[in-house]
């Protein structure tokens, strides 16, 4: 076989890859979605309708076919991992644009020229959605459309989601979906990379994990070695909170971690030195483990198996870690009822706030969403519905809604004053959802 190809043929191969993956998942958009079954190698075959899932399942002999697929894939990635939803959308707006720009190519219009005009067209339609998005709605609706109109479930991730504080998923051991509440923490920081996932849709899960955090930077992997010998000692799996790390140890730690020699989920911290502190010692009360402080010259290579902390449950992505905590951690007490102390003290509104929104985060607890069904196949299709419902949701709250996604793109296409080619493909990919639907 060839190791090199270009001009026509490669970019009909990257597009026979874009047009399978697109294909694939076309039938799950809309809230009439249908589904699709996918073979789990692990396992039974699983039945859903969540577009990056279904995506990350199709593959194709043909290595630049298989480029194309992958490119699409990066797509659906980025649209799960920065709104939760609308992941097939993304897709079969993505599929007409490739292929009405690689039509563009062969009439000889240049590609960055097509590039740019789609940059400033994109910023003219991310106005014309932002103006059309609404407050004033019920969050309910939102749960139901997005869980394939199942009311039952939007009232439960509504409920759940509204009342505020962390929100997990899990298998109910039972026929029924139920909401239990527990200590817990949501963190807005998510794995270091990808391969860390041990779940579908790019998610890590750890039971019963131990955890570690530091202020300093983890620049060697030699600085993690006595944690993770305290942990495969424990036969536990590990989560590392830290500030920052170097790329080569991260790469190091990946080694061992897909030779399956540990169970690590490496989380640095968001936010600048303040804010990253002020979260360390929110996970250090919640968890019961050592905060090491570079300000005290306090190092994780002098770590003993008493420093570790520990957690029920961990969940991870890419923006969001949430831990499940054990009951009754005299040190989150003390560290709540020391806010609550701040918070009656200090005169500073600003700082006032921060420490109450610490508070609020420390004594919310976390929500678990245990969905039932009547087998593992029904269990793991209804799982995915209530995922997407509480993305929706989530997002929802943070930057409202539009009455119909598909006819707002649609609108956004009509009120897009520009002429030409290129703007013809850009208003023809904007009507995709909705012609699609």
């Amino acid at each position: 076989m060839e190791t090199i190809i270009t001009g026509a043929e490669a970019r009909s191969r990257l597009l026979k890859g874009v047009n399978k993956l697109a294909s694939s998942i076309e039938g799950t958009f809309g809230p009439q979605a249908r589904t699709v079954i996918v073979q789990n190698p692990m396992g039974m075959p699983v039945i859903l309708n969540d577009g990056v899932t279904i995506a990350r399942a199709v593959t194709d002999q043909d290595p630049y076919v298989q480029m194309g697929i992958d490119l699409l894939k990066e797509v659906a990635s980025e649209a799960q991992e920065k709104s939760g939803d609308g992941t097939t959308g993304a897709t079969l707006i993505a599929r007409t644009l490739c292929n009405g720009s690689l039509a563009l190519m062969e009439k000889g219009i240049s590609p960055l020229v097509i590039r740019d005009a789609l940059k400033s067209y994109l910023e003219a339609t991310e106005e014309y959605v932002r103006e059309s998005a609404i407050e004033d709605f019920d969050l309910k609706d939102v749960a139901t459309i997005a869980s394939n109109n199942d009311q039952e479930l939007g009232e439960i991730v509504a409920t759940v989601v509204g009342g505020g504080g962390g929100v997990t998923i899990e298998k109910s051991p039972t026929y029924e979906t139920y909401v239990r509440k527990s200590s817990g923490l949501e963190i807005n920081a998510g794995m270091a990379h990808t391969l860390m996932a041990n779940m579908p849709r790019g998610r890590c899960e750890l039971d019963n994990a131990l955890v570690l955090t530091t202020t300093e930077r983890i620049d060697t992997f030699n600085m993690i070695i006595p944690a993770l010998e305290s942990a495969v000692q424990e036969g536990r799996p590990l989560v590392v909170f830290c500030p920052d790390f170097n790329p080569q140890m991260l790469q190091n730690l990946l080694v061992n971690i897909v030779q399956g020699k540990v169970s690590v989920c490496l989380v640095k911290v968001a936010g600048m030195p303040q804010q990253q502190q002020e979260w360390l010692e929110d996970i250090c009360s919640s968890t019961g483990s050592k905060l090491f402080k570079k300000s005290l010259n306090e190092s994780i290579v002098k770590l003993t198996s008493e420093d570790l902390g520990e957690c029920e449950k961990m969940h991870s992505n890419a923006t969001t870690t949430t831990l499940t905590l054990k009951e009754n951690l005299p040190s989150l007490e003390q560290h709540t009822d020391a806010l609550a102390d701040c918070v009656a003290e200090i005169k500073n509104e600003w700082v006032q706030e921060q420490m109450q929104n610490r508070f609020d985060r420390l004594t919310e607890g976390i929500s678990t969403i245990y969905v039932g069904g009547a087998s593992d196949v029904e269990q793991v299709e209804t799982k995915e519905r209530v995922d997407d419902a509480v993305n929706a949701c989530k997002l929802a709250l943070e930057s409202g809604v539009v009455i119909g996604g598909g006819a707002t793109l649609y609108r956004a296409s009509e009120g897009l004053n520009e002429h030409g080619d290129v703007a013809d493909l850009f208003r023809d990919a904007l009507k995709t959802p909705l012609r699609t639907i």
